[in-house]
């Protein structure tokens, strides 16, 4: 069955599955809410299209696949999660998802299947998903370390690790970005996505535009999304020397995520890393109403962002691994 979210009693069962994977394989679960993944498979965006197979007998749905759709970058690659009832694991329901997935990959003129397995064991990586993935002519080729810390933090917490930084001033926007840093911030974002590490993937960086930003703003208010993004300022310059943004949604208020924390290359080395994210974190706990799970993901060999998540009391739960089969 392809699922394209428009109907919506076959699309919550198709995200039923996703979900109770997710919640059965993870101590702290990550992911989409029912809202924000309608609106990403639902709508119409420039950068992806995402729809589904599932593999149904009767009234009982015993797995699916998720596909993004890549439209800018990477537009030879198509990304897939599978997702299988515990109840009908080991009798061939994810194999036969992903013949299905590989026959529309070639059929649309894709060469690659990539992957990411969530929920790998934080020092190790392995799982069920990633031994599934490597006996079907997957290779790994990434890996992110998974930490989490509870909020609230204390303002005592918060302080301890404060430190200022002469030479920059402190910037915070909601939901839309001020149309006076909206050029910078692009550059930023695409600065961020060229520079994190992406190990042995085959990736194109974004190369993200004003307009861009506004797209995606605008995806994250239909899908209900919050967020809180806070950059520094050089002072002396007047340019976004970093920033950070961080949210979630009232759907899921005990789900919190970290999306981005990037310093530009010429002011690294001065804490402008945990000088964003400690006045973000203060207004992120300024709505909370209850207590909260605030999730980030870092590749291994950025040590310097693990190191100010360290100082925050982050702590590590899971590793998530990147995948690829060339078809």
């Amino acid at each position: 069955m392809t699922v394209d979210g428009r109907d919506p009693d076959i699309f919550k069962q198709f995200f039923a599955v996703k979900d109770a994977v997710r919640r059965e394989e993870l101590e702290f679960p990550v992911g989409l809410g029912l809202e924000e993944a309608r609106v990403l498979m639902t709508g119409d965006h420039s950068d992806l299209r995402a729809d589904g197979l599932a593999l149904v007998d009767r009234d009982t749905w015993l797995g699916i696949a998720w596909l993004d759709w890549w439209l800018l970058d990477n537009t030879d690659t198509v990304d897939v999660e599978f997702a299988v009832d515990p109840a009908y694991r080991r009798r061939g329901v994810a194999s036969r998802l992903l013949e299905a997935v590989i026959e529309r990959a070639r059929a649309e003129g894709r060469r690659m299947l990539t992957g990411i397995n969530v929920a790998g064991d934080p020092v190790t990586g392995e799982s069920s998903g990633t031994a599934f993935a490597s006996a079907r002519g997957f290779v790994r080729k990434h890996a992110e370390l998974h930490q989490v810390i509870e909020l609230p933090l204390s303002e005592e917490q918060l302080a301890a690790v404060e430190r200022p930084v002469p030479g920059y001033e402190i910037v915070q926007w909601g939901e839309h970005t001020p149309d006076e840093w909206i050029d910078q911030f692009a550059e930023l974002i695409t600065g961020m996505y060229a520079d994190v590490p992406h190990g042995d993937r085959t990736v194109e960086a974004t190369q993200w535009t004003p307009e861009l930003v506004r797209e995606a703003e605008a995806r994250r208010v239909a899908q209900g999304r919050f967020t809180y993004t806070t950059a520094a300022v050089h002072t002396d310059s007047g340019a976004l020397a970093a920033y950070t943004q961080m949210g979630g949604t009232p759907e899921r208020p005990e789900r919190l995520n970290q999306y981005d924390t990037y310093v530009h290359p010429p002011h690294r080395g001065r804490r402008l890393g945990i000088a964003v994210k400690l006045p973000n974190l203060r207004s992120l706990q300024s709505r909370l109403t209850q207590s909260a799970v605030l999730h980030t993901w870092n590749a291994p060999e950025n040590t310097p962002m693990i190191a100010v998540n360290e100082k925050l009391g982050f702590r590590p739960t899971a590793q998530r691994t990147a995948w690829e089969r060339r078809l």
